[in-house]
């Protein structure tokens, strides 16, 4: 439990690291967007790209990967109708925050900790379509949403679902693996050296976009957000102990999985749309420090 404690620290001092670079002038606000692109295109897809190779899909497991992109788009459409008088951006910024859990860089090793190694396996394949439904259908819907002078259509949504970086990395990755094709050693040897960089930026990236100061209105918006993601994690963990036919060890990983923090490609995500970066980086900070204190708990009441 003290290494797990430890890991959890680790990335919220890299988050403070990131704030008190920006308070002391080394980095400003401006530099996120760089940060950001950064992340998204080039370390976190190096990541994934290095993390499933070896990835053996259970067809039995699948879903658990309808479980995560179920749970994603039942958020979206939420943050979505919330602010539904309110326009594209806030209805882009709703899509994109409410939707979607840090599994690869937070949950999975925090569960592999708590529950051993076995759990990788179910958290992995609740990650696949987590990602296609935050990466995919969240990233495509909220930038078509975000530009107000444009009607979206269908066309558009799938054109710019499919210009994400990460929904094309794991479309790639997950039909490599059906057919149980594999990348040559020299490239993962590559992707594991700036894979292994993602998490640290991730972190340090929304220390940069952080501002503890918010406003009474964007602290109301930031809490508004985060009581709705939680009711829903809430509900959702109730439906899988109730009605989901799999053992209680499924059912605790799935129940973590729903109090996971917020994905920390959401700020990058936001800033994309030209959403409210502050608060959505406060948010995600907030997320993950409930995240901290919610996963061992929920394993100890369904333990």
């Amino acid at each position: 439990m003290g290494e797990i404690a430890a890991k959890a620290a680790s990335l919220i001092l890299i988050i403070v690291i990131g704030y008190v670079i920006k308070r002391i002038g080394w980095v400003s606000a401006d530099d996120f967007p760089k940060f950001s692109k950064i992340v998204l295109r080039i370390t976190l897809p190096c990541a994934l790209i290095t993390s499933f190779n070896t990835f053996d899909i259970t067809y039995n497991l699948l879903f658990l990967t309808a479980i995560g992109l179920l749970a994603n788009l039942v958020l979206q459409i939420t943050g979505y109708l919330v602010n539904q008088r309110k326009g594209g951006i806030a209805q882009a910024f709703g899509i994109i925050n409410l939707g979607s859990y840090n599994v690869g860089a937070f949950a999975m090793p925090y569960i592999a900790g708590l529950m051993g190694p076995q759990s990788i396996i179910f958290a992995s394949l609740f990650d696949v379509g987590n990602s296609f439904g935050a990466a995919g259908i969240g990233y495509g819907w909220s930038r078509s949403v975000a530009d107000e002078k444009q009607k979206t259509t269908l066309g558009g949504f799938l054109k710019l679902m499919f210009l994400s970086p990460l929904f094309d990395t794991y479309l790639i990755l997950l039909l490599m693996r059906l057919f149980g094709l594999q990348l040559p050693d020299a490239v993962i040897t590559f992707t594991s050296t700036v894979g292994g960089a993602n998490t640290f930026l991730a972190m340090l990236m929304i220390g940069i976009g952080l501002e503890l100061g918010l406003d009474a209105h964007r602290f109301k918006l930031a809490f508004k957000y985060l009581a709705i993601r939680y009711g829903f994690s809430l509900i959702f963990s109730i439906l899988t102990v109730l009605f989901l036919p799999v053992s209680m060890v499924v059912k605790t990983i799935l129940c973590m999985l729903f109090f996971s923090p917020i994905a920390s490609m959401a700020t990058g995500f936001t800033d994309e749309a030209g959403g409210d970066v502050e608060t959505s980086a406060f948010m995600n900070s907030v997320s993950i420090l409930i995240g901290i204190f919610a996963l061992p708990l929920v394993l100890a009441v369904m333990g």
